[in-house]
């Protein structure tokens, strides 16, 4: 297990170089687009324009910050063309990063969470959890969890101890074994996470 401070996010940038994200971590962890099997990322959107191309990667996003954008996702393929407003944080939106794909920002730039994942090698599931009164949060055996702390702070306790962790702040368990640790609010503000539980997908033959 390992705490992740949003001081130590390596920037990257994007696909198509149109803006940047912060890196809390992949698999591998120094593979580049064309090589992870997984990449959580907080991105920043500045400007209206279109996202990269990321065949064969399914995506998960959501907001984090700001007032919203507009995505507008394309494909004849696969019959797609849909535009959906997002307007209100922490509501996971997911789509192929092989679909056409550009947005229009609401009101100013935003911050948004984001996962990829590359099809038939890794998967991932989202959910956000509240975390006002203590409670654990379990992982199961070969699974990887990803703790992204949206709204904080909170405190965190396992067998390596006790640590504080501000918003914007993750916990990395990535253990083999199941492993749980426990969570609360640090202060009197409502704290809440976002879980992401990674799997490796097994290959069809």
């Amino acid at each position: 297990m390992r705490i992740l401070r949003r001081a130590d996010y390596p920037a990257i940038g994007w696909k198509n170089g149109r803006g940047i994200a912060y890196q809390i971590a992949a698999d591998p962890p120094d593979a580049g687009y064309d090589a992870f099997d997984w990449q959580v990322t907080r991105p920043e959107i500045t400007r209206d324009g279109p996202f990269s191309s990321f065949p064969s990667l399914d995506r998960q996003f959501m907001l984090v910050a700001g007032s919203g954008l507009v995505p507008r996702l394309h494909s004849a393929a696969d019959g797609v063309a849909l535009e959906w407003r997002i307007d209100r944080a922490l509501e996971p939106f997911a789509f192929r990063g092989d679909w056409s794909a550009e947005c229009s920002l609401i009101d100013g730039a935003v911050q948004v969470f984001n996962v990829m994942t590359r099809r038939g090698r890794a998967g991932a599931r989202i959910e956000v959890a509240s975390a006002d009164a203590v409670r654990p949060l379990a992982k199961s055996a070969g699974e990887t969890l990803v703790a992204y702390v949206a709204r904080g702070p909170v405190e965190a306790w396992g067998s390596w101890g006790k640590a504080t962790l501000a918003a914007d702040d993750s916990l990395l368990i990535d253990e083999d074994e199941s492993t749980a640790v426990a969570v609360a609010a640090a202060a009197e503000h409502p704290a809440q996470l976002v879980l992401v539980r990674l799997h490796r997908e097994r290959a069809s033959r």
